[in-house]
């Protein structure tokens, strides 16, 4: 078989191809990795991050740390960190990947993908999981709230059962209700002129002060 000018090319090419992706392929094994995994240091990663309160699912490329083959870190901006204490540090696999889950429930998929990264979502990354954690965080008193509620089932049931003239708590209110028994009980018996007590006034005026306008 003749091999023409153009075959040899070819040849050329894929061989310097395959060589070359070969050299890379030994190149980032011998800097990266040994027989124990990946060395402990600093690397970039893609984090695909999913938060099954919100539905918030989003990808960024962010610092890890790596010891003993484990994620152990993850940084963010601003001299912020996700460590051993928000997750169990997980191993990662011969390609670079493992997943793991926050002690809040967040899901985090973690992919290396090389050295340490010069430019990150760092910024992203943080202003995401602060909106995340203020759409499940109570405004009244700070504890855990669904997405699509204003308060928490406490803070809820509470400002329902809050008598809006004395600010008392009855559990005896509807959600409907503006006023307490007593608060209730007050306005509907005071007579609007005296302002003494008597049953059955709503809102008008005592039967003594009837008899005075009688009288006059």
């Amino acid at each position: 078989m003749i091999m023409t000018k153009a075959n040899f090319l070819l040849s050329l090419v894929i061989l310097f191809l395959t060589v070359s992706c070969g050299s890379n392929s030994n190149d980032y094994e011998e800097e990266f990795i040994d027989e124990n995994g990946y060395v402990d240091g600093t690397y970039c990663a893609e984090i695909n991050y999913y938060n099954p309160n919100t539905g918030t699912r989003s990808s960024y490329n962010l610092n890890v740390e790596v010891e003993s083959n484990e994620v152990t870190t993850i940084y963010w901006g601003n001299g912020g960190w996700l460590d051993e204490d928000h997750f169990y540090p997980e191993e990662l696999d011969s390609d670079g990947y493992c997943s793991f889950t926050s002690d809040k429930g967040y899901e985090y998929e973690i992919q290396i993908l090389g050295e340490e990264c010069t430019s990150t979502d760092e910024t992203s990354f943080q202003n995401d999981l602060e909106n995340d954690n203020e759409s499940v965080t109570c405004p009244k008193c700070g504890d855990v709230k669904d997405s699509y509620d204003e308060y928490c089932y406490n803070c809820q049931d509470e400002i329902e059962h809050t008598c809006r003239r004395c600010g008392q708590i009855d559990n005896f209110m509807f959600s409907t209700d503006d006023y307490c028994g007593d608060c209730e009980d007050e306005l509907e018996n005071t007579c609007s002129k005296c302002g003494g007590h008597e049953y059955n006034v709503n809102g008008g005026i005592c039967d003594d002060c009837k008899e005075n306008e009688e009288d006059y």
